[in-house]
């Protein structure tokens, strides 16, 4: 299997994964974290990228499917599925040499449950329930999908308490399900990028917790920006690189 996705393409890769999710109920984390695993190999992402930037076509759906997370990192759906609408996602974080210390993205849940390779780099990984705690502003968070902007609806506040953290190096797999608070923090000045296979969603919506809010009005439509398919071949390219 290990040969097999190393040097798989890009239709049989999608296709194996279409077989891995179609399992859904009885798929364990060891399963989902064996495909993530071998997937995030180098010579597997080697692979799986340059057959990508061959591709104009590729490189323009997934180009138009991506964007530039809020949360200071550019997210990449390599691939999505037709028969179920699970995504194999690369997540890059580039290093900010201007900003100083940590970054700290804000707390979350997510809408689907998902498995995650980190492949370069390292971060803090939290994670968090409601109870006895540091207050936060809440809301309600309608994701981006094919659209432009995603929107913050204001819920009040509410406090939460740390319950696990833990650093994460390279090579590192782990499991989060959609009920899961829980946010990253890394060294600004150092790169960090992840491989994530995204379950299909359960929800319509997540939460979004923020130590400061966001504007005066209820509701905030935040726009994002999506690489140009030249930006989306360079960011590949220069991602590959980390990987030598």
């Amino acid at each position: 299997m290990v040969q097999l996705l190393r040097e798989a393409t890009l239709q049989e890769i999608k296709d194996h994964l279409e077989l891995v999710v179609e399992n859904g109920s009885s798929m364990s984390f060891q399963d989902s974290e064996s495909v993530v695993r071998r997937l995030s190999e180098p010579n597997a992402l080697r692979s799986l990228l340059g057959q990508i930037m061959e591709d104009e076509d590729a490189l323009a759906e997934i180009a138009a499917r991506s964007y530039y997370h809020a949360n200071a990192f550019l997210k990449v759906v390599l691939l999505a599925g037709d028969k179920n609408p699970w995504k194999l996602r690369l997540h890059v974080w580039h290093p900010q040499p201007d900003a100083l210390g940590t970054i700290t993205e804000d707390i979350h849940s997510h809408r689907w449950d998902f498995t995650t390779a980190l492949v370069v780099g390292e971060y803090f990984a939290r994670e968090f329930q409601i109870g006895p705690g540091e207050e936060y502003y809440h809301f309600k968070y309608l994701p981006v999908g094919e659209g432009q902007a995603f929107s913050l609806e204001a819920q009040g506040t509410e406090r939460l308490r740390s319950v696990f953290e833990a650093i994460l190096p390279a090579g590192t797999v782990y499991h989060i399900s959609h009920e899961v608070l829980h946010c990253i923090s890394r060294s600004a000045g150092k790169a960090a990028a992840s491989v994530v296979l995204q379950r299909p969603a359960v929800e319509e919506s997540t939460n979004v917790f923020r130590t400061s809010p966001v504007a005066e009005q209820a509701k905030s439509e935040i726009k994002v920006q999506r690489p140009s398919v030249d930006q989306l071949r360079a960011e590949l390219a220069h991602f590959l690189s980390w990987l030598d």
